[in-house]
């Protein structure tokens, strides 16, 4: 972990040099399982090419009410800071840790407005590394958000965990050929962000649990179940180790889930979630994506043929 200058709450410009897979994103996640409403509200500047997309989805009664996706949408003028794009409008209240964020699905009736704010630190890592390329630079923190999710004449009043991020760098959504991560909140001293990702390198582990100070993941299994539609996360039996030895067991329901699409036929599941943990429950979100060809080894191994004879 590193410290991260407050600047770079704002946009990003490419280093002189870079190539078209330079991209920058901005990410806000929430779940609040009584009022069983939530938000992922995800925004990527490809600027080297002239244009953005956005992820942005609403639920309500554990159904995503409103949906909006887009990967050709035009590159906004608009610093990160205060910008409008794809039906959001995000701002800055506090670089950093504190944002407002407003959600609409015309010609739906469907509304979020939500205010996060950090209980952490934004703490600093890379995310690329052993053929994964997704962000050279990159901050996250977790919080919570409160506001009012609207459907029809319907008010809700919203409390909940939260996770934010924001990256910049070289980015190749087809680097990852599968990958598991589960984002869990339980207090705000116990919370957990846990990856596995597949490359044509092979397998990689990242993450960190957050238990009265950081333990880096030495080894994780996620257990994911996947519905019969072959996609839709339905839940996860986690077990982590830290580098220093310590070992957990959570659990994962999904309540609601939507897909998220890119270029190149890349795609990816997410489920929000409530997890359970020794008695414990907490909030977050679990991804999945699945392998769409042969893994790297398998395509490396010879094929025998039913006469005996190696392809």
């Amino acid at each position: 972990m590193k410290s991260i200058d407050p600047r770079d709450d704002g946009s990003h410009v490419p280093p002189a040099g870079s190539d078209d897979t330079w991209q920058e994103s901005w990410y806000l996640l929430w779940y609040d399982p009584l009022r069983r409403a939530g938000g992922s509200y995800h925004v990527g500047l490809q600027t080297p090419r002239g244009r953005a997309d956005v992820w942005n989805w609403t639920v309500v009664d554990d159904c995503v009410a409103g949906h909006f996706e887009s990967l050709v949408l035009p590159l906004p003028s608009d610093d990160l800071s205060d910008m409008r794009i794809g039906g959001m409008h995000f701002r800055t209240l506090k670089p950093l840790t504190a944002y407002q964020l407003d959600a609409e699905y015309p010609p739906t009736s469907v509304s979020a407005s939500v205010t996060y704010e950090a209980f952490t630190e934004p703490f600093a890592f890379g995310l690329d590394g052993e053929g994964v390329t997704i962000g050279s630079s990159h901050y996250e923190s977790f919080g919570r958000v409160t506001g009012t999710v609207r459907k029809g004449d319907r008010i809700v009043d919203v409390s909940a965990w939260a996770f934010q991020d924001h990256s910049w760098g070289p980015r190749n959504w087809q680097s990852l050929r599968s990958h598991r991560w589960i984002c869990a909140t339980f207090t705000e001293n116990l919370f957990f962000s846990v990856a596995t990702f597949v490359t044509a390198q092979g397998h990689r582990v990242s993450g960190y649990v957050f238990d009265d100070g950081f333990h880096g993941v030495a080894d994780v299994s996620f257990g994911a179940r996947i519905a019969d539609d072959g996609y839709s996360p339905e839940g996860c039996d986690v077990r982590v180790w830290t580098t220093d030895g310590r070992g957990y067991h959570l659990t994962g329901t999904c309540r609601a889930t939507a897909v998220n699409t890119h270029d190149h036929g890349w795609f990816a599941a997410d489920g929000m979630c409530v997890f359970e943990m020794g008695g414990r429950l907490g909030t977050g979100l679990l991804e999945v994506s699945e392998f769409k060809s042969p893994p790297p080894q398998r395509r490396r191994e010879p094929v025998t043929t039913a006469g005996g004879a190696e392809e």
